[in-house]
């Protein structure tokens, strides 16, 4: 089974890909709203898993353009658990409806119950082709003065209401974000750690250098641009040199929540970070965790 999930926030995605794929589904994942209802459109797919936050396209209005064409399942996963949220995004047409953060085990089940109710309903068939999401004869109505553009993608652009950090495009077309509440900052709604001090300083710990004040690295001198995630990973294991950090430790603190998910996650940032400030700057504890070596 092919499922397309569309979500922004990079450790969501990528662990819920790996579970995904570990309960034996084909994942194709996508961080930006667009371009995940476009491959849907071009390639068609047997379930879509989307996020209602998104970039340049939100999942309610994904939701109505598929709808408009196809009955292909559709489950939003989302952190906003207000009735009115979730009201909505049923009445645009999703099957389903699940709030962050959730057991991976839950998702697995809520996806093969929308597929059994899909195939009882009398279709025969999973997925759909994409002949079947082709652009209309005329624009349909999306609501908000959303209309449909001539080759067939919703023109709704910019962020979902209600989101109060847009992302902002260069003239490439590169997107950027503001770490969001409900999955960048730690569980007492700090950068990182709780108790960070955000005023903060200049920190040298051999040849690396932090700036907290200005959220940036230095590695012999030389700038290292990292990740938000990258960066929350660093200001906490550099808040206690020498300290063993968990890896649950470490989602929590760094993501907000205990994840549910496959710790590998963890493992795939701190890798990432190594490459950009050197192996050596975090070591491995085995059955433990990881500490900053400097």
């Amino acid at each position: 089974m092919h499922i397309v999930l569309v979500e922004d926030d990079e450790v969501i995605r990528e662990t819920t890909q790996i579970a995904l794929e570990r309960f034996g589904y084909t994942v194709t994942a996508f961080e930006d709203g667009r371009d995940g209802y476009e491959f849907v459109a071009s390639h068609g797919t047997d379930i879509v898993l989307l996020d209602l936050m998104l970039p340049t396209m939100n999942g309610a209005s994904i939701t109505r353009a598929i709808r408009e064409r196809s009955t292909v399942p559709i489950i939003v996963i989302s952190a906003r658990s207000e009735p009115i949220d979730i009201v909505q995004a049923l009445e645009a047409g999703a099957d389903d409806y699940l709030t962050k953060p959730f057991d991976m085990q839950v998702l697995n089940a809520r996806i093969r119950a929308v597929v059994r109710r899909f195939i009882t309903a009398g279709t025969g068939q999973l997925g759909f082709s994409p002949d079947e999401i082709g652009a209309p004869a005329q624009a349909p109505e999306l609501g908000a003065g959303g209309t449909v553009d001539s080759d067939g993608i919703p023109e709704v652009l910019g962020p979902s209401p209600g989101l109060t950090n847009p992302t902002t495009y260069d003239s490439h077309g590169h997107g950027s974000q503001p770490a969001r509440p409900e999955s960048s900052a730690g569980p007492q709604g700090g950068f990182g750690h709780a108790g960070q001090d955000l005023e903060g300083h200049r920190t040298k710990l051999g040849s690396l250098t932090l700036d907290t004040a200005r959220l940036t690295v230095l590695v012999d001198g030389e700038d290292v641009h990292l990740t938000p995630t990258e960066l929350r990973i660093l200001l906490l294991l550099t808040e206690e040199p020498g300290h063993v950090y968990s890896r649950e430790k470490i989602a929590y603190t760094v993501w907000g929540y205990e994840w549910a998910g496959d710790s590998r996650v963890v493992d795939v940032h701190i890798q990432r970070l190594r490459k950009k400030i050197g192996a050596r700057m975090i070591e491995t504890v085995r059955g433990f965790g990881y500490r900053f070596a400097g």
